[in-house]
């Protein structure tokens, strides 16, 4: 699922030779390298994971909190948030990770995905409608944005989608508030459920076990849909593109391509996934506050799980998006001896999570597995992943 092309074990080279097996990483890794490319596999790798993630998560976790005396497992609606957050960064990483764009403004598209879905369920309460209404205003909001923006690079275009989104923010709690409710927030948000709300959000997939509900299910084909679009695009020539472009714009310009274009539909395709995630995000909390979905917190936040999990590969933000969630909303409840209640300290906690897997695993979460991996196959760190982008982590 990393999207990387190493797997080919007889790639023609530019000076007219091959690369062999041996020089590819292995016939084991090439395989490996192969599956991963493959729609069907990603999909079904996918599906099993998330079938046992809930449980994984809350009932496995549950019982070890039970033994050792602190609360570690998650609660109901977790699993659902984190593939919220995980489909948002997913498409963020198609930008920063592939293309090299740092965006510190993706939470106008998450937020105002948020407030359209909110919107439109006081005329038509239907999950799926709300989603894709939320996204085509994410979408047509991303135009404009990322035209201007995309004229400028590095801290420049950081700036500028910064202060787009602050813009927003501001007007979600000024001006715009008779549309917003301002500081008060948005809430009295309706999504009846299911084919016409014959099947409702709430309901249990499986009695035993409270995690499986409609909503994880619904979230998890969202899921699945979004790993299948993201390895479509990585494995597109529109792929090859966005890489090309991460690793030198001159020379993509120099062979005739419109540099601007792609750069502006990378924008745009990311700002879709947010789109999705935030009309996602409104279903799951029935609640939308500026500071929860406009405010520049949010974008961080955005950067912080991609490149924790890891920018060079598909999967990887989807464990920062993990790893995130689980310290903001189980570490953050833990009461330690000594210590006492982490609480409001979470950040703090995450700060340390995040600068040591930095420091240590600068390919991110992913990237420490793709090299344990590759050790274990004998082939001495890396599969050929594709290293973590310019201002996302260190290039080996």
């Amino acid at each position: 699922m990393s999207g990387d092309r190493s797997g080919d074990t007889n790639e023609a080279v530019p000076d007219g030779g091959t690369v062999t097996e041996e020089a590819a990483g292995g016939s084991g890794g090439s395989a490996l390298a192969g599956l991963r490319e493959r729609d069907d596999f990603v999909v079904i790798a996918t599906a099993a994971a998330l079938v046992v993630f809930p449980f994984l998560l809350i009932d496995v976790l549950g019982v070890v909190g039970e033994v050792i005396g602190i609360s570690i497992g998650g609660y109901t609606g977790l699993p659902s948030l984190v593939l919220i957050y995980g489909i948002i960064v997913i498409g963020f990483n198609l930008l920063l990770g592939y293309t090299g764009l740092l965006s510190f403004g993706h939470a106008a598209f998450f937020g105002s995905a948020a407030y359209s879905a909110a919107l439109f369920s006081q005329v038509v309460p239907s999950p799926i409608l709300m989603v894709i209404a939320g996204t085509i205003v994410a979408t047509l909001l991303a135009w404009p944005i990322g035209f201007v923006s995309i004229r400028r690079s590095g801290v420049y275009f950081a700036v500028l989608t910064l202060t787009f989104g602050q813009a927003l923010y501001f007007w979600a709690l000024g001006p715009g508030a008779w549309l917003t409710g301002g500081d008060n927030g948005f809430s009295g948000i309706e999504a009846h459920g299911l084919f016409v709300g014959v099947i409702p959000l709430d309901a249990q997939l499986i009695p035993v076990f409270d995690s499986y509900t409609v909503m994880y299910a619904f979230t998890s084909v969202v899921m699945l849909a979004a790993l299948w679009v993201g390895n479509r695009i990585i494995n597109s020539p529109y792929g090859l593109i966005f890489e090309a472009l991460g690793e030198n714009e001159e020379r993509v310009e120099f062979v005739g391509l419109n540099v601007f274009r792609y750069k502006l539909m990378a924008f745009i395709i990311s700002a879709v996934f947010a789109g999705v995630g935030g009309a996602m995000f409104v279903i799951h909390e029935q609640y939308i506050h500026p500071t929860t979905g406009l405010y520049w917190i949010q974008s961080g936040d955005f950067v912080i799980m991609t490149v924790l999990g890891g920018t060079g590969s598909l999967i990887g933000p989807v464990f920062g998006a993990l790893v995130f969630e689980y310290v903001a909303n189980v570490i953050s409840g833990v009461s330690l001896p000594m210590i006492g209640s982490i609480g409001s300290l979470w950040r703090f906690v995450l700060g340390a999570v995040f600068v040591f897997i930095v420091w240590v695993f600068p390919r991110g979460i992913y990237g420490a597995f793709a090299d344990l991996a590759a050790m274990v196959n004998g082939r001495g760190g890396g599969d050929g992943d594709k290293p973590a982008a310019a201002d996302g982590g260190e290039r080996e």
